[in-house]
């Protein structure tokens, strides 16, 4: 009898046991799902500015030059923007006398710092043809249909072309000028979209939006030959997304 009631004490304990380990497991997971749900970017719509690169880890870019001589590369240099006003002083992100955040968080959600940017070197010694192209790893995707590319450059007075090269659904490459480095320090260059690049909501639930391919640099005619130095920094694509706003958990790729 005694024994019969030890089991059935154990019993009772074992189960007390399992029914609190398993609660809890389930609370955890629940409280689990909850936190990722909160982290999920809410939906949007109408005009978006997306961060292609922030250049903190642009340690993998590559750079490729037309010139056989001198020294061509990439490499992630620590600073950060630092235009200045027609006074001289140092201005914010919102042409404010002062600097710009070391952190800060963009309309998606995204945290970014502000430590590093990213450094171009090569040289160039034939006038008018030689150029320079800055490769990431992967071409990036650009969701939504693309309106315009802004990015900051530190220009160093030099009269060289600073273009974007961009791959349709097609597969073609579209050279778009940006602009002439003839500028001395910082300065937030763009570029506007045109509209005879093909895109289209019908392109893009197969996933067949505009690629940035690179950064390419022409040097000018009647520059100097030399070393050329240029560093770029919070590369951002102002996308419309209105027109996608469907079901994008079915894709037209079967």
């Amino acid at each position: 009898m005694k024994r019969i009631t030890r089991l059935s004490t154990l019993s009772l304990a074992i189960g007390v046991m399992m029914l609190f380990f398993g609660s809890g497991t389930i609370n955890l997971k629940a409280q689990q799902d909850t936190g990722a749900q909160g982290e999920r970017k809410q939906k949007q719509d109408g005009l978006v500015v997306d961060w292609l690169n922030d250049f903190e880890d642009c340690e993998d870019w590559r750079a490729v030059s037309t010139c056989p001589i001198g020294d061509t590369k990439t490499r992630k240099i620590p600073g950060k923007p630092r235009p200045v006003n027609d006074q001289g002083q140092a201005v914010n992100e919102d042409g404010q006398p002062g600097e710009f955040k070391s952190e800060f968080t963009d309309e998606n959600g995204i945290s970014h710092k502000n430590d590093y940017v990213l450094g171009i070197k090569t040289y160039f010694i034939d006038r008018g043809f030689d150029r320079v192209e800055a490769f990431p790893p992967n071409e990036y995707i650009i969701r939504g249909k693309a309106r315009e590319m802004k990015f900051w450059v530190l220009g160093r007075k030099f009269r060289h072309t600073l273009s974007v090269k961009l791959r349709d659904y097609k597969g073609h490459v579209h050279k778009l000028k940006v602009g002439r480095l003839d500028f001395w320090g910082w300065k937030e260059m763009s570029v506007i979209i045109p509209g005879w690049l093909p895109q289209s909501t019908s392109y893009a639930l197969l996933d067949r939006n505009l690629h940035f391919v690179s950064f390419f640099v022409e040097c000018d005619l009647y520059e100097v030959p030399g070393t050329f130095y240029t560093y770029i920094d919070q590369f951002r694509v102002v996308t419309d997304l209105s027109e996608f706003t469907g079901d994008e958990t079915i894709k037209d790729t079967w």
